[in-house]
């Protein structure tokens, strides 16, 4: 589907886009308005590690700061931290609190932030805070904890050290006092030299421990305290107003979108030429009046609808001669009579000599259309005469030919055959109408038979420039389906108000199946629209000559008296 389908489809359903527009939109902004803003406070913490030499130490250092931060900032969020903090407010609990509480490191620093939202900027600068200084507080007391604990396992150690050397020292003593062996006084003075060895690491790493002690206590700082801030981060209404309206215009063509797929309805011309890839040939208005349906004269709207799809016609006959054509439709109802009708009468009105057929032997309309008698010959009175010819034609015998036709405009065919007693004029110049005469108890094989064939042949000889067939609707049937094989083209009757893709998808496969020639579509009963500038001129005339009455009091008369309409049309034909 192209860009220019999908964009026809949003501007036909433009109202839908609106309403999902202004809804979303507009509910975005009171829903915003309504929530209870959020404010957010930040501590910024820092972690650090001094070294008082200036050597490898210092870099070391930097090292441990930096493994550090996000360690710390980790530890934030732990239940020991939050525990404590929630402790100090009665009405907070530990889950409240962890979900409110952030922490977020700097990169390349050492520093890390503690985040708090809360419905109160002050209760929330409290809280960064109050985190913070448990996180410090926790952390020191751990630290002294480990180093105390160290100290007092060195001290141990020393103690005991102490005492080895104390006895060493003795023995050495009263050794040398009493001349003993000087082997075993170099043994123990070997011995004494490693207890002191011994002692001073032992003295050197409880040095060390006590300047860790010493440094610990700025391990971690507080760089900035939080403040309250009467900034609300959330909701940002403007922006989240901007949001709900573009989300409203996605939304609104999304699902304009979906309907169109799902939307089974064929209620434009567009649909039909989109769907059947045939020309509309021309769009039929929907009229309020039963006046209007037949021979809509004058001003009238589908006046000039009916004038363009003469025109068509005969453009899409210029390279390819068209003398019959058939005019049908997908089911009963779809007005494809009175569009046969209203055809050959501007058919007629252009100068050429005009046959309309009744070929509908199940419902036929025509007689009705155009007040003739229901007992009048027509269709299956001239197939069963012309049959009956043909099988009294002898090679000795010259045809038997019937009495000239009365009009000079049609005559004998090539055969002989005499249209006159089953051909009827209706009051137009140039045209004739040839109803369907008795139903037959077999039409399928009534118009497929091959006499059939021979008198639509003869019929197209007998001076009459086109002949239009009004044929049963295609679906569920095939007597339509026997008769545009025989024919020169086929016009295609939509009804806008219950056409379906479904049904349309049907006819185009069937007539596919036939090989016929469709010179295009007639989008009838379409919905008619003031702002429809092409036609608002017939309208408003129409218009008023209706509400002016005549001089004497009454609305003047209908040209269109001579063919009035049938109370047939009024039921959807």
């Amino acid at each position: 589907m192209t860009f220019e389908r999908y964009w026809s489809i949003v501007v036909k359903r433009w109202h839908i886009v609106l309403v999902c527009f202004l809804v979303v939109g507009l509910g975005t902004f009171v829903g915003s308005k309504i929530m209870k803003p959020v404010y957010q406070s930040s501590t910024l913490v820092e972690v650090t590690i001094r070294s008082f030499s200036n050597n490898q130490s210092d870099y070391n250092s930097l090292l441990a700061s930096d493994q550090l931060v996000q360690t710390e900032a980790d530890l934030v969020t732990t239940n020991s931290v939050l525990s404590e903090v929630a402790s100090h407010y009665p009405d907070l609990t530990v889950k409240q609190l962890a979900a409110e509480v952030s922490s977020t490191t700097k990169l390349n620093t050492q520093l890390f932030e503690i985040d708090v939202v809360d419905e109160s900027p002050s209760r929330a600068a409290e809280l960064a805070n109050d985190i913070a200084a448990t996180l410090i507080k926790q952390q020191r007391q751990a630290a002294q904890q480990d180093n105390a604990q160290a100290q007092q396992q060195i001290q141990q150690d020393l103690d005991q050290t102490r005492q080895q050397i104390s006895s060493v020292t003795k023995q050495i003593s009263a050794l040398q006092t009493g001349g003993g062996n000087q082997g075993k006084i170099t043994l123990l003075q070997a011995q004494l030299n490693g207890l002191q060895q011994h002692y001073s690491q032992w003295q050197a790493s409880l040095a060390q421990l006590e300047l860790d002690q010493a440094q610990s206590q700025d391990f971690l700082q507080v760089a900035q305290p939080a403040l309250p801030d009467n900034s609300p981060i959330r909701p940002i209404v403007p922006l989240y107003t901007a949001i709900g309206f573009l989300v409203g215009l996605l939304l609104g063509m999304v699902l304009v979108l979906a309907i169109d797929q799902l939307d089974t309805r064929v209620r434009t011309q567009e649909d039909i030429a989109q769907l059947l890839e045939w020309p509309v040939l021309a769009s039929i208005w929907r009229t309020k009046s039963s006046s209007d349906v037949l021979n809509p004269v004058g001003k009238n709207i589908n006046s000039e609808p009916f004038r363009i799809l003469r025109t068509n016609i005969g453009f899409s006959s210029i390279d390819r001669p068209l003398r019959t054509l058939v005019v049908t439709s997908a089911e009963p109802k779809d007005g494809k009579s009175s569009i046969a009708a209203n055809l050959a009468i501007f058919m007629a009105k252009a100068g050429k000599s005009t046959l309309l057929i009744d070929a509908d032997l199940r419902l036929p309309m025509q007689h009705v259309l155009f007040k003739l008698s229901p007992d009048a010959l027509g269709l299956s009175n001239a197939i069963i005469a012309f049959s009956r010819q043909e099988a009294s034609k002898t090679p000795d015998r010259p045809p038997a030919v019937s009495p000239q036709f009365i009009l000079p405009q049609i005559g004998p065919g090539t055969s002989g055959f005499s249209l006159e007693p089953f051909v009827h004029p209706v009051g137009i110049p140039n045209l004739w109408v040839m109803p369907s005469g008795p139903l037959p108890p077999n039409p399928s094989e009534f118009l497929e038979s091959k006499v059939m064939q021979r008198f639509l042949t003869m019929v197209a000889t007998s001076g009459i420039e086109i002949v239009i067939l009004d044929t049963p609707p295609l679906l569920g049937l095939s007597d339509t389906t026997i008769l545009v094989s025989k024919v020169d083209g086929t016009l295609v009757v939509v009804n806008t108000m219950r056409a379906t893709k479904e049904k349309l998808k049907r006819i185009q496969a069937i007539l596919s199946q036939t090989g016929t020639r469709v010179l295009g579509c007639v989008a009838n009963k379409l919905p008619y629209k003031r702002s429809d500038s092409a036609y608002y001129y017939y309208y408003t005339s129409d218009q008023d000559s209706e509400e002016k009455p005549s001089g004497n009091g009454h609305r003047p008369a209908s040209p269109v008296a001579q063919v009035p309409a049938s109370p047939v049309e009024q039921r959807g034909r």
